[in-house]
């Protein structure tokens, strides 16, 4: 029998004096290992519904596919099959591409594909109902929501118990990365919270659709009218002009130089691009926190401390070893000949590269072949069966 997998780097509590909170990382297609992490934190009422329990709810933050769990988790929308789901069809649209066109599908690159617009409809189908309202479109292919109680909303949205990462492009240019993080944890409806989820997943060319020039890359122009980053830009743009968008480290409103237009004629100008200001919070913090105390969940395995963390452990050679050095899972046997080898050359790898590298103040992530291989099915899409598994492996770890 195995023994049992050790991975908190310390126990945390619920009381009022010391909330819990969770911060979800970037995790592209394997966001399903979020929600798997939610799936077993909902049943064993860590996360619960927000009906059953108000004052156990966490404060959850996030980005990228994070932050899409954590505003799922706030809506009380259900891990599986409802949350799962979301994941899994934005696998399939992607991998849909190679024989809905004629030329080799390059997966979430190919020319013309956006994995946000894929996302966006089933993920704010799952708010929604969530909610107890609808969606349809109307005659102009606008999408109308249904029924939503404001009251409700609100209950399970209050102002600073969801915070959803994004970046300002305009600091990404100049080291440290961090200054450039930017968050939202005040919403007004739901689209705000499909706007910033978007958003917090945007990245030109990779996930969500090119500028249409390389000029235009550099200001972040986009087609706010064809695209779910363009539409999601010009909301989280208003948003910021209400100080809705707040500093990630000073917590203080961002401030933005809003040119009013004057002239008649120049405010009838074609307005059918708006720069988009706001791009993946990952790429300016990768595991968003509240504090020290906050559980950090990534599907990388690594050090993230002073944070307690979900994650995977880290790993060597020959199997998975958590933070207290117990075996967690052994790997296949290798070959002979291989084993041989790797007796001979253990010596000197181990002596020359370190079992960790320094990704964040946060984090040190295991530098094995387990993360590279979770840092490519976290770009590129996977079958169903591959992301249940990693659904599975969130599930226990969380356990």
């Amino acid at each position: 029998m195995k023994p049992p997998r050790i991975l908190f780097t310390r126990r945390f509590t619920t009381n009022a004096a010391d909330r819990l909170s969770i911060g979800f990382s970037g995790a592209g297609f394997l966001g399903c290992y979020h929600v798997g992490v939610a799936a077993c934190l909902n049943k064993h009422g860590m996360i619960p519904h927000p009906d059953d329990d108000t004052n156990k709810m966490p404060l959850l933050t996030g980005v990228s596919a994070g932050s899409m769990n954590a505003a799922a988790a706030c809506a009380g929308v259900n891990p599986e099959p409802d949350g799962m789901e979301v994941v899994l069809e934005a696998a399939r649209r992607t991998r849909e591409l190679s024989t809905r066109q004629k030329q080799v599908s390059l997966d979430v690159l190919t020319p013309g594909f956006s994995l946000i617009d894929a996302v966006e409809e089933p993920f704010r189908d799952a708010i929604v109902k969530s909610l107890g309202g609808y969606c349809e479109k109307d005659s102009s292919n606008n999408i109308i929501i249904h029924d939503i109680d404001p009251d409700l909303f609100s209950k399970r949205f209050p102002s600073g118990a969801l915070r959803i990462g994004i970046a300002d492009r305009r600091e990404l240019w100049s080291p440290p990365l961090l200054k450039a993080y930017r968050y939202v944890d005040t919403f007004r409806d739901v689209e705000d919270i499909v706007a910033c989820c978007m958003l917090s997943s945007y990245v030109p060319g990779i996930t969500g659709h090119a500028p249409p020039s390389f000029l235009d890359g550099l200001t972040g122009s986009v087609d706010k009218s064809s695209s779910a980053a363009g539409r999601a830009g010009v909301r989280v743009k208003e948003m910021a002009k209400f100080g809705l968008v707040r500093h990630g480290k000073t917590g203080l409103p961002v401030v933005e130089n809003v040119e009013e237009t004057t002239n008649s004629e120049e405010s009838k100008e074609d307005t059918s691009t708006e720069p988009t200001l706001y791009w993946d919070g990952g790429l300016a913090e990768m595991f968003p926190t509240f504090d020290n105390n906050t559980v950090i969940v990534s599907p990388l395995n690594g050090l993230y401390d002073p944070n307690p963390s979900i994650s995977p452990g880290v790993l060597d050679d020959a199997k998975f070893t958590d933070k207290s050095g117990g075996d967690t899972q052994q790997q296949q046997h290798p070959s002979q000949s291989t084993a041989l080898l790797q007796n001979l050359l253990r010596p000197y790898l181990t002596s020359l590269l370190p079992a960790t590298f320094r990704h964040c103040h946060k984090s040190e992530l295991g530098l094995n072949t387990k993360n590279a291989q979770t840092a490519l099915k976290m770009i590129f899409s996977s079958d169903d069966d591959e992301l249940y598994s990693r659904f599975k492996e969130g599930y226990d770890d969380a356990r």
